[in-house]
């Protein structure tokens, strides 16, 4: 056991070279952070959950319903094996192909194949209420946690200049209780968020957002034990600079607020490329990767985690085309239509009887 922990805690890997552990060590003067530190994280997460789960039941639920918020009623569809197959293995919007294929097997008409496949959909979706509640919660994360942690940051005469976050690694920086605890949170709930994503509202891009998830548990939970958290945490109050503002938007879209829907959106539409496309890309990431050579040079954890920073900055650029679709569209017809990363909302109700049913009766 005892030689996998120094294969684990090889100071070539973690450290530059000529460093060992010995330099992380706190003495009477500077605090320095310790690997220990990130072992309340985990039961930090569960208490974020718990909080979470109690905060959308007992505060959020009645917020949205104060707010017009409701679960659209949703029929289910007959039990069918087959459209059931079909909607699991091959697609669950079938083209004409599939559709005329249904109709011929089961002896259905067009509108019928259709409308299962409709109601069949709607099913598998969220309600809009645990939309809501779940948006409510981060909204109330994200903007706590920027406010917080941007009230910090500004405080400190390192903040604006990058070479400061890089002078005096690993003999001069001293971490102070309030950085430790914006760290240590905002790593509790990304893992809480990371653990909560199969039963959160499925966007169209789950597997992005669960990198992003897994990626920056890597790159907070590395930083902080290789003693680089300065950098860190300027990344950290980057990133949550834009989210609050998507949040809130999609609890006013949820309520139909639409004109309170576009400002939100406008705003994080601004924060979102400012922060991510201008801030992010050409202060930190070229504070990360060239800065940090005249300090503290290159070793091998700090070059998978500057990895991982442009690995963040590519989704950055995705969302980034989505978002300008989205403002674009707002442009043209003058309101935001819905959030481009979520599934699309309940669709329409089908009509009841087909069409020709229906047209027999008004004869």
């Amino acid at each position: 056991m005892a030689g996998l922990l120094d294969v684990i805690w090889s100071e070539s890997f973690w450290l530059p070279k000529g460093r060992t552990w010995d330099d992380l060590k706190s003495t009477d003067t500077i605090t320095k952070p310790q690997a220990d530190d990130l072992y309340i994280v985990p039961p930090l997460a569960i208490l974020l959950l718990v909080v979470r789960f109690l905060f959308e039941r007992f505060i959020a639920r009645p917020l949205c319903i104060y707010l017009g918020i409701e679960d659209k009623p949703r029929k289910e569809p007959e039990p069918n094996v087959i459209c059931e197959k079909v909607f699991h293995s091959v697609s669950k919007r079938p083209d004409e192909n599939v559709i005329k294929g249904l109709c011929n097997q089961l002896g259905w008409s067009d509108f019928k194949v259709r409308q299962w496949f409709t109601r069949r959909r709607n099913i598998s979706k969220l309600p809009v209420m645990r939309k809501a509640t779940e948006s409510c919660w981060r909204f109330l994360f994200y903007i706590s946690a920027f406010l917080y942690g941007f009230g910090v940051l500004i405080r400190k005469d390192w903040f604006f200049n990058s070479d400061e976050w890089f002078i005096g690694y690993l003999t001069d920086q001293s971490l102070e209780s309030d950085i430790r605890w914006y760290y240590i949170i905002e790593l509790a709930f990304y893992v809480s968020l990371l653990s909560s994503v199969l039963v959160d509202n499925k966007r169209k891009d789950f597997w992005e957002m669960t990198i992003h998830h897994f990626i920056t548990i890597l790159l907070i939970g590395g930083s902080y034990v290789i003693g680089h958290f300065r950098i860190g945490s300027v990344i950290i109050v980057v990133h949550d600079s834009s989210d609050y503002w998507l949040e809130s938007a999609k609890v006013a879209n949820y309520a139909k607020m639409q004109r309170t829907c576009d400002g939100l959106f406008v705003g994080f539409a601004l924060t979102f490329f400012l922060s991510r496309w201008v801030v992010y890309p050409f202060w930190v990431c070229n504070a990360a990767l060239f800065t940090s050579m005249e300090y503290s040079g290159l070793f091998p954890s700090y070059s998978i985690m500057t990895s991982f920073l442009f690995v963040l900055q590519i989704l950055h650029i995705l969302w980034g085309f989505h978002v300008a679709r989205v403002v674009y569209t707002f442009t043209v017809s003058g309101k935001v239509e819905r959030d481009v990363r979520s599934e699309d909302e309940d669709e329409d109700p089908v009509e009841e009887k087909e069409p020709a049913v229906q047209a027999k009766k008004k004869k």
